[in-house]
C-alpha cells in the first residue's frame, strides 16, 4: 500500500490542484462583495436612502478593517495551517451574509458588512492562496500565482451579469443568503478536506521535482531574531515601501473603480445596468491575461519593466474614461484596467517572496496589506468628489494623477529580478 501511495504522489504532483482549489476559492470569494458591490451599490443608496458618499463609507472601512487585521491573519497564516485558517474566515463570512438579511437601516448595514465582510475577506482572500501557491512552488511562482488568483478576474467576467439578475430577480438581501447558504454547503467541507500546508505532507518537492540534495531539501529555520527585528527588517526596505506606494495608488483606484463605474455609467452616460455590468466582465477578462503576462514577466524578465507596464496601463484606461463616452472606448478602458489590475497580486506576490523568502512571505504581505490600507478610501473619496462636483470625470483626473505617482515612484527603486531572489 506505501509502494502504491509512493508511486502515486511521484505521479501526481498536489500543487496542480491546489492551484486548481486556489483558483476556485478566489473566485468565490470575490464573487460575494468585490465584484457585486458596484451592482448592489445605487440598491444601497435607494434602500437606505443615502448618498454615494455615505455607501462608500461603509465600503472603505469594510475593506480598511479587513488591511488593518492583515498583518494578524499573515503571521496565523505562518503560524499555522491555512486550512484552519481559511475555513474559520468562511463560516464568519457566512453568518454575516445571514445577518444582513436583518438589518433594518444604514448603520447597522455598515455594522455588518465591516466586522463580517472586513475581517472575513483576509482569511479567504489572496493572503491565503498566495501562502499556498508559495509553499508549493518556487521555479514556476509567479506563473502559479497568476493561475490561482485568476479566479478572481473570473469572477469579474461573470458576476457583474449574474449579480444583476439576482439584484433585479432576488433582491441583495436574498442574494446574500444565497451566497451564505453555499458557502455552509459546499466550499467550507471542501476546503477542510482539500487543503495541504506543504509539499512534505505529501512525500513531494516544490514545482513537482524529484527529491533535491539534502541541503537543498532542508526547510530554511526562520531568523534567529525576535518578532521585533523581523519586522523593523521590512520596515526598513526601500523596496518594500516602494512596492506599498505604487501598489497602494494602483489597488485603491481599483477598488473604487468596480465601485463606482456602474453607478456612473447609469447616472452619467445613460447606460444600463445590464451595459455597466459588462464592461465590468470584460475588466474582468483581461485581468486574466494580466495576471498571466505579468507572473510570465516576473518569471521570465525585468521587475521594473513589468510593475511600469501595469501602470500605463491603467493610465491611459483612466485618461479614456475621463474624455470619451461611446461604448467602444469604453470598452478598451475596461480592457486596460483589468490588464493593469491582473498584475498586480502575482507581481506584488513575487516582489516579496524575493525580498524575504518563503518562510516570512505571509507576515511581509500582512504588513503591506496593513500598509494599504489608507487607500482603500480611494472608494470614499471617489464617492465624495462626485457627490461635491457632480460628476465621476473629477474623481478620474484625480485617478490619473495617481497613476503618474506610481510610475515616479517604480523609476526610482531597484525592484529585485529573479536572480536577485532571497532563498
Amino acid at each position: 500500500m506505501s509502494e502504491s501511495s509512493s508511486s502515486l504522489n511521484s505521479r501526481l504532483f498536489y500543487g496542480y490542484p491546489l492551484a486548481v482549489y486556489c483558483f476556485v476559492m478566489g473566485f468565490v470569494a470575490s464573487s460575494f462583495f468585490l465584484h457585486s458591490r458596484g451592482i448592489f451599490f445605487p440598491y444601497w443608496m435607494e434602500e437606505f436612502d443615502v448618498d454615494k458618499t455615505q455607501v462608500s463609507l461603509a465600503i472603505s472601512l469594510t475593506l480598511f478593517t479587513g488591511s488593518c487585521c492583515a498583518p494578524f491573519t499573515g503571521f496565523c497564516l505562518d503560524r499555522f495551517r491555512v486550512r484552519s485558517i481559511i475555513t474559520v474566515a468562511l463560516l464568519w463570512l457566512a453568518t454575516g451574509y445571514l445577518l444582513l438579511r436583518f438589518v433594518d437601516g444604514y448603520a447597522l448595514f455598515l455594522l455588518v458588512l465591516v466586522v463580517f465582510q472586513g475581517i472575513g475577506w483576509t482569511g479567504v482572500g489572496p493572503l491565503a492562496q498566495t501562502k499556498l501557491m508559495v509553499n508549493w512552488f518556487t521555479r514556476n511562482r509567479g506563473v502559479a500565482l497568476g493561475i490561482a488568483i485568476m479566479g478572481i478576474s473570473v469572477a469579474g467576467i461573470i458576476m457583474p451579469t449574474v449579480a444583476t439578475l439576482f439584484a433585479q430577480t432576488l433582491g441583495w438581501r436574498d442574494t446574500y443568503t444565497l451566497y451564505a447558504v453555499f458557502i455552509l454547503l459546499l466550499v467550507a467541507p471542501v476546503t477542510w478536506l482539500t487543503v495541504k500546508q506543504h509539499p512534505s505532507e505529501l512525500g513531494q518537492f516544490a514545482d513537482g521535482d524529484p527529491a533535491p540534495p539534502a541541503a537543498a531539501n532542508a526547510v530554511p529555520p526562520l531568523p534567529a531574531v525576535g518578532l521585533i527585528a523581523t519586522y523593523r527588517e521590512f520596515l526598513t526596505s526601500k523596496a518594500f515601501w516602494s512596492i506599498v506606494i505604487t501598489f497602494g495608488l494602483m489597488n485603491g483606484v481599483y477598488s473604487a473603480m468596480i465601485t463606482h463605474l456602474p453607478t456612473y455609467l447609469t447616472s452619467e452616460l445613460n447606460y444600463t445596468l445590464y451595459d455597466a455590468s459588462y464592461l465590468l466582465g470584460i475588466a474582468g477578462g483581461f485581468a486574466i491575461a494580466g495576471k498571466v503576462v505579468m507572473g510570465w514577466l516576473m518569471d521570465h524578465s525585468n521587475a521594473k519593466a513589468t510593475v511600469l507596464a501595469a501602470v500605463a496601463a491603467y493610465l491611459l484606461s483612466t485618461l479614456i474614461f475621463m474624455n470619451v463616452e461611446g461604448y467602444a472606448l469604453l470598452i478598451i478602458a475596461a480592457s486596460l484596467f483589468g490588464l493593469g489590475f491582473g498584475g498586480m497580486v502575482p507581481v506584488r506576490s513575487v516582489l516579496l517572496s524575493r525580498l524575504f523568502g518563503v518562510e516570512r512571505f505571509s507576515r511581509v504581505n500582512g504588513l503591506l496589506s496593513f500598509f494599504l490600507a489608507p487607500a482603500t478610501f480611494w472608494v470614499l473619496i471617489t464617492g465624495y468628489v462626485a457627490d461635491v462636483t457632480g460628476t465621476y470625470v473629477t474623481a478620474f483626473q484625480v485617478w490619473a494623477c495617481a497613476f503618474t505617482l506610481a510610475g515616479l515612484v517604480t523609476l526610482l527603486v531597484r525592484l529585485p529580478n529573479r536572480e536577485d531572489a532571497v532563498t
